[in-house]
């Protein structure tokens, strides 16, 4: 590889970049500072980039005066909720379903995103710890698994045939017979990416940003800055947003009551922190806009996970 050699450990989803990358001629892919937001981009630097100090390595020479600044400039922080939005907007990592796996019962649980399905088989990303380094993973180990699927909860034991690194690291797990399930919800929710505002007093100018990361016919899960402002149980407000169904959009103001606050739930978001909201009886022309908004997005998440999960509890009962 040409330029510098570049330390791929060092690459980690969800970390800044620790240093510069460029392609062969000299552009610059990625500047040091720079947040690696997806499994998606670190594939593309490692297939595409050259490593580069600031001070040497391919394309300083070629580089423009702006390229230059640019690259030797601090990195500016950016806002949590526009990183968040980007990150699930992304159509990457948010675009597949998420599957909790851990060695035991009272084991810690690892988030694996499930990359494919195959019979009584499943492919998911391979665990990696909070520093990004990997959880070690042994063939043949049982795991437990934890996932939810539209309204209802699994409980399953997989056992490990597969480990593998390329093009990137991921399991291949077979299901064992034993699968529990759990309705939890009446109605599903779809996973969204919607920015939105909260005002939570009787000022019309007093609305804060927020991001709809999951939404019904009934309630949603929001993202807030967890500096901005801190929301109480029971507390009654106002969500505004755009909706769009089949390229058309739809504004809405829906009055919610927030059910409970789930903290910083997503590790690669620690500075953004989730609630669940109720909507306190939308009207006709609300409900019917959230019923097409909701039902567009589950036609692509209603899949083939679900359909084997739901036939493997079925058998076991």
């Amino acid at each position: 590889m040409g330029g510098g050699s570049m330390d791929q450990d060092r690459i980690v989803v969800g970390k800044p970049l620790p240093f510069s990358i460029f392609t062969a001629d000299g552009k610059l892919l990625l500047a040091q500072g720079r947040m690696v937001e997806s499994e998606r981009l670190r594939d593309m630097l490692l297939r595409n980039g050259h490593h580069s100090d600031v001070t040497e390595g391919p394309g300083k020479k070629g580089r423009s005066a702006s390229e230059r600044e640019a690259e030797e400039a601090q990195p500016v922080e950016e806002d949590p909720l526009d990183a968040l939005h980007r990150s699930y907007d992304a159509g990457g990592d948010n675009q597949h379903l998420s599957i909790s796996i851990a060695k035991g019962e009272a084991d810690k649980a690892f988030p694996v995103q499930l990359m494919g399905v195959h019979g009584q088989s499943i492919i998911v990303t391979a665990p990696v710890q909070s520093d990004g380094s990997l959880v070690p993973v042994l063939a043949n180990q049982v795991l437990v698994c934890r996932t939810f699927q539209l309204t209802s909860a699994f409980r399953f034991t997989a056992v490990t045939t597969k480990t593998a690194f390329e093009p990137f690291p991921h399991l291949y797990l077979q299901l064992k017979k034993e699968v529990e399930h759990r309705q939890i919800r009446g109605a599903p929710r779809a996973r969204v990416a919607v920015r939105a505002e909260l005002q939570t007093t009787d000022k019309a100018t007093d609305k804060m940003p927020c991001v709809v990361c999951d939404l019904s016919t009934g309630g949603a899960r929001i993202a807030v800055d967890i500096a901005a402002f801190a929301l109480e149980k029971g507390k009654k407000a106002r969500l505004f947003a755009t909706l769009e169904i089949l390229q058309s959009k739809y504004s809405l103001e829906l009055p919610v009551t927030v059910l409970n606050s789930m903290g910083p739930t997503d590790s690669r978001h620690p500075n953004v922190t989730f609630y669940g909201l109720k909507f306190d009886a939308p009207g006709e022309r609300e409900g019917l806009i959230l019923h097409g908004y909701v039902g567009e997005h589950l036609l692509t998440e209603f899949h083939s996970l679900w359909q084997m999960l739901i036939a493997a509890s079925s058998l076991g009962t």
